[in-house]
């Protein structure tokens, strides 16, 4: 009987101790470990206990779209705000807003003044005395372009008057000139199309070369010479080549992509008369890389250059951009993707908070639910690439 008892309360002292040590386990986890190719349902018992019946301080400051006024009196929206609220319900946190200036947010969190920080909060890189942190991503972007859409006649116009098309004609035009002189070099002896004076004789070539180039067929001039025929012959394959090559530069120019304005690199935007608001980034940006650009006072200063044609791109904040363009009646302004530049939003907590672990959870799951999509939607419109 000794024995037995001893057994049982052997047993016990075990499982409080594994139980214990389970516990003091689960309070050390951090960011660093996320469980791959699953899924964490939070509910508030996996939350750290001093978390638990906390009122959180949620500092927030207003840059659209992420955090701004709503119609409402005294209530705010906005990305961040949607996102986090959505983390809450999930966790089932108790928290209260605080509007602050974007340098009292950062300085507040850092001393642990504020619990979490919303807005526009872009990822960097931060060095070690930093004393905040970063939760995991929930949406990226870069530098946004918006352009103005022109009507298919206008972007014909536009061609047709360009440096790319002027190209095209001169290249025509010298193999045209080539072709007249040596028919007419190798003719002019015998065929009495090329005799009677020089210029009868090359008025008559350039009458063959504009039949071969626009029909394929030389009409009432032929050839007579041996040499005059290989040559034509030569040149009759190479007006195919060119005509198709003329044919094509239009057509790839009036393609979807190209009336998009398809922007990929920095070298793109040399290319164009860039708009910039007086805003600091941007210009950092433009200046660094050596772009031209006019300054606007406002984002609707900017589309109204746009549409008046006196700029072809407008630079600034993808998120504002998208924003602006979906929330104004804007028909003939267009946002451009254009891929560079990339920065990581997320939400900010003090350095070494308990609270980041289970936030990285809940985000990772609305990600892979499509829900941080559906909100970014709500805000930006139907946009085929919604980055996140």
């Amino acid at each position: 009987m000794f024995v037995r008892l001893l057994m049982f309360f052997c047993f016990v002292a075990l499982s409080t101790l594994s139980a214990k040590s389970f516990s003091e386990k689960g309070e050390v986890i951090t960011d660093s470990f996320l469980p791959a190719n699953r899924i964490i349902h939070f509910t508030k018992d996996v939350l750290p206990e001093e978390m638990r019946n906390k009122v959180l301080t949620v500092a927030i400051y207003e840059e659209i779209p992420f955090v701004f006024p709503s119609e409402v009196p005294n209530v705010y929206t906005g990305i961040s705000i949607d996102i986090w609220e959505k983390i809450a319900r999930e966790l089932g946190l108790s928290f209260k807003y605080m509007l602050v200036s974007k340098e009292e947010g950062m300085k507040g969190v850092a001393e642990g003044k504020y619990d979490v920080l919303l807005g526009a909060i872009p990822d960097f890189v931060q060095d070690d005395s930093a004393r905040f942190d970063y939760t995991l991503p929930f949406y990226s972007a870069g530098i946004g372009i918006a352009i103005s859409k022109d009507s298919f006649l206008r972007m014909v116009l536009n061609y047709f008057i360009s440096w790319d098309f002027f190209k095209v004609v001169i290249g025509f035009s010298i193999f045209v000139i080539l072709q007249t002189l040596t028919l007419w070099f190798f003719e002019r002896k015998i065929n009495p199309h090329y005799q009677g004076g020089f210029w009868r004789g090359i008025g008559n070539g350039l009458w063959w070369s504009a039949g071969i180039g626009a029909l394929n067929e030389a009409g009432d001039v032929n050839t007579q010479t041996l040499w005059g025929r290989c040559i034509a012959v030569f040149w009759m394959l190479l007006a195919l080549v060119m005509v198709n090559i003329f044919t094509g530069s239009i057509a790839s120019e009036l393609t979807i992509g190209k009336l998009s304005t398809n922007i990929q690199t920095v070298a793109d935007l040399r290319k164009l008369n860039v708009l910039c608001l007086d805003e600091k980034s941007s210009k950092k940006f433009l200046k660094e890389h050596f772009v031209k650009f006019k300054t606007v006072s406002s984002l609707e200063e900017g589309f109204e250059f746009l549409q008046k044609n006196k700029g072809s791109a407008l630079i600034y904040s993808e998120p504002m951009l998208k924003y602006m363009i979906n929330t104004t009646s804007l028909p003939n302004i267009q946002f451009v993707h254009a891929g560079i530049v990339s920065q990581y939003y997320s939400i900010k907590v003090p350095r070494g908070s308990k609270l980041l672990y289970s936030l990285n959870q809940v985000i990772l799951k609305l990600l892979n639910g499509e829900e941080i999509k559906n909100i970014l939607s709500r805000y930006f419109g139907n946009v085929t690439d919604l980055r996140t």
